[in-house]
């Protein structure tokens, strides 16, 4: 398969994401992003959070947000408390920059021809590390509420089943990584999941884990772009 670096990427592709602060009940907020939207350039994107109210091709699953942020420059995240009341199938979009992670998502949608491509992730919680990540998962569990930084939860049902829509019963792409902390997580994602056709390169760590799609080396980036295709074909 032919391997599009990033340049070329960024001008067939834009996201967009919704950022907010989690309200926890101890007074404490924690920085989060609950949706990564990859649309091509042909969808209309006058009013991006119009997107979020899209069905789009396929969802892909990961870890949790990184690093991402805002590239709308003086952004103030909205400030939320779950459970929410009201619509949740509408969120507020700003434009975000991509990373390598999110690159492979869009060799894949470039090889089947998707158009839009929802991202959610076992966490809303935006930390680069994995490590400091998964402290703060356990600080959060030990915390009233504090559950709610993931999708998956039972408090999030009707968010969750809105944004796991998609145009076809594609399969859904999972590649959260092979990281032995994630399993109470992931254990949650899946029941929200359970019967759904899915897609994703097997870890030898653990069966619920799979692969990150965007190792290190690029050779190692292209053996996961093979098999992921091969499964979705």
């Amino acid at each position: 398969m032919e391997f599009l670096y990033a340049a070329e990427l960024k001008k067939q592709f834009t996201c967009y994401g919704h950022f907010y602060e989690l309200q926890l009940m101890n007074g404490e907020r924690a920085r989060c992003r609950s949706v990564l939207e990859i649309v091509d350039r042909s969808i209309q994107q006058e009013n991006p959070s119009d997107i979020s109210e899209m069905i789009p091709d396929v969802v892909v699953i990961m870890m949790n947000p990184g690093s991402s942020r805002p590239k709308v420059e003086g952004h103030v995240d909205e400030v939320i408390e779950f459970p929410m009341s009201g619509k949740l199938t509408r969120k507020p979009l700003v434009l975000t920059q991509p990373d390598n992670t999110q690159y492979q998502v869009m060799r894949v949608a470039v090889s089947k021809g998707w158009n839009h491509i929802r991202v959610l992730n076992l966490s809303d919680l935006r930390d680069p590390k994995s490590g400091s990540f998964l402290q703060k998962v356990d600080m959060l569990g030990g915390i009233m509420g504090g559950h709610v930084h993931s999708i998956f939860c039972d408090e999030r049902s009707e968010e969750c089943a809105f944004s796991l829509k998609r145009k076809t019963p594609t399969p859904m792409v999972l590649g959260w990584g092979q990281d032995l902390g994630l399993l109470p997580l992931v254990e949650q994602c899946l029941e929200k999941i359970e019967g759904e056709p899915a897609a994703t390169v097997p870890s030898a760590v653990h069966p619920l884990l799979n692969a990150h799609p965007s190792p290190m080396l690029q050779k190692k980036k292209i053996q996961w772009l093979e098999t992921i295709l091969n499964h979705l074909n």
